[in-house]
């Protein structure tokens, strides 16, 4: 049951709109060694017509900050001049159903409509996936039009919920041109640099990189061989962003183990342990086993880069039946712990689902924890151990690049509300069985290969594939992501690791 007590306790900012700042999560933000602000934050669109009742969802994996962002935004609109009454925040991981989502709607809308008047009121409705059908109580609200001239904001740490909820609203999430599913993701590399490099932040704010469209020209034109001046303005910071890189590749973009790291100069075990069980908690909830979550990614890791079978991937990890193995997979790409790359039909430009795929972790932060479950260390000696071999090097960089070139096909994208990453990031091979890392796709003109060489020394004819890629589907150009190389060739252009993925 829902009271109007706590209702006004956990909106403290009606009584004063300085109390934002005692808020728990401000506070914390505001005395971390690192103040992370996403930018997607930034891009979210709250103010629209009157008549359009718009219902984001805000889902990514625990402990990056959902909270953080919602009290953010909210301290942002009170100093911006927004009335306090016109803002709700309530977390519902304590209520019981659908009902206790109307009747807190209600109460709000109750107690404060003399002072909201006909203002455009958000409701930030957190942890709304711990209620089972939440999405009911919202689909009666829109339809009995007491959400008239709001913005709704679900969050929720059980992403699978939280999106399978949200498609059960059809027609009832507003008009908007964006997409309604928020994806909160650790932090990009560029995020990264600019966050703990001041030169670095002034060289991507002067230079307008934080502008997609900005990135995206200097891009194209990396596609014609043509390299921007951004490009070499960046790179004559090659030294600090490597060296960034090279932590990135221990931290991950994690904002909690970012500023242990920073802080302390090690990741407490305690980091990892609080991880992992955000990850197994997540997993107990969908009935699975933990042991063999334990040896289905041990599997994965040691398949990092290759591409593998559903058998193969279920006789490494003894899970038994095949079928386990796509089961674990997906479930593991639901939590955001993995992405899952398809092989290329370059004649219809599809993925070939049938064939075997490639896996990824989505951050580095997240192969460190599993790795770590293998190893009889601690798993800040296991993480710096693992990141000794060049060749462990290599095989994070490709999934860190891999990961970049999900997020940048998504802002290329066209139709973000459809967005499905398996029909733009691809992996290719040609008649000779040879492989091409990633092809990008973005659905119209731009089908390009990225071969990730994370070393200085390249050999033309390694690189073969790629051009016979090129060959076939009649393009001029292909990108190789190298270690600190920044060349125009023939057929590709070589680029550093750090340079690209401040592009992207």
């Amino acid at each position: 049951m829902i009271k109007e007590s706590d209702v006004r306790d956990l909106n403290p900012w009606w009584k004063d709109p300085v109390k934002i700042q005692d808020d728990k999560k401000i506070r914390e933000w505001e005395e971390s060694g690192i103040k992370y602000d996403s930018r997607l934050r930034h891009v979210i669109k709250y103010d629209f017509e009157p008549n359009n009742t718009v219902v984001y969802t805000l889902r990514g994996p625990r402990q990056v900050g959902k909270t953080t962002l919602v009290k953010l935004q909210i301290r942002d609109f009170l100093e911006q001049g927004i009335h306090p009454w016109n803002i709700l925040y309530y977390s519902l991981d304590l209520a019981n159903s659908q009902q206790d989502v109307v009747d807190l709607v209600e109460t709000y809308l109750k107690i404060s409509s003399r002072q909201r008047g006909d203002r455009r009121s958000y409701l930030f409705l957190d942890e709304a996936s711990s209620v089972t059908d939440w999405q009911k109580g919202i689909k009666w609200l829109v339809d009995s039009d007491k959400l008239k001239n709001c913005t709704i904001m679900a969050t929720g740490s059980q992403a699978i919920n939280l999106k399978n909820a949200t498609e059960r609203l059809p027609g009832r999430k507003g008009t908007i041109n964006d997409s309604y599913d928020k994806i909160l993701l650790p932090m990009k590399f560029a995020e990264y640099a600019s966050l703990l490099n001041d030169d670095i932040s002034k060289l991507i704010n002067d230079n307008n990189l934080l502008s997609f469209r900005n990135r995206e020209e200097i891009f194209k034109k990396l596609l014609t061989g043509e390299v921007d001046e951004k490009i070499e303005k960046l790179n004559a910071y090659q030294n600090e962003t490597n060296s960034l890189l090279n932590d990135y590749m221990l931290t991950g973009g994690i904002p909690k183990v970012i500023g242990e790291k920073i802080k302390t100069n090690t990741i407490h075990e305690s980091i990892y342990t609080n991880y992992l069980e955000s990850i197994t908690g997540q997993w107990s909830e969908l009935g699975k086993n933990e042991t063999l979550l334990k040896q289905f990614s041990g599997a994965i890791i040691t398949s990092l880069t290759s591409h593998t079978s559903w058998n193969n991937l279920a006789k490494e990890s003894a899970l038994g039946s095949p079928n386990t193995a796509p089961e674990y997979a997906y479930a593991l790409h639901d939590l955001f712990v993995l992405s899952i790359i398809h092989l290329y039909g370059d004649q219809k430009k599809i993925p070939m689902i049938q064939n075997d795929r490639k896996f990824y972790f989505h951050d580095p932060f997240f192969l460190h924890i599993f790795n770590g479950l293998m190893s009889p260390n601690g798993n800040f000696d296991t993480s710096l151990k693992y990141l000794e071999d060049e060749v462990n090097q290599s095989k994070i960089i490709e999934g860190i690049v891999g990961d970049h070139l999900i997020r940048w096909a998504f802002s290329m994208s066209k139709k973000k509300q459809t967005y499905d990453y398996y029909n733009h990031i691809f992996y290719w091979k040609d008649d000779k069985n040879r492989e091409v890392d990633f092809i990008l796709y973005d659905g119209d003109t731009i089908e390009v290969p990225i071969e990730v060489k994370y070393r200085n020394k390249l050999d033309h004819k390694e690189l073969a594939p790629m051009v016979n890629f090129l060959t076939k589907t009649d393009n001029d150009k292909g990108l190789v992501v190298s270690k600190t190389l920044l060349e125009v060739k023939t057929d590709y252009v070589i680029i550093p690791t750090s340079m690209f993925l401040l592009l992207i």
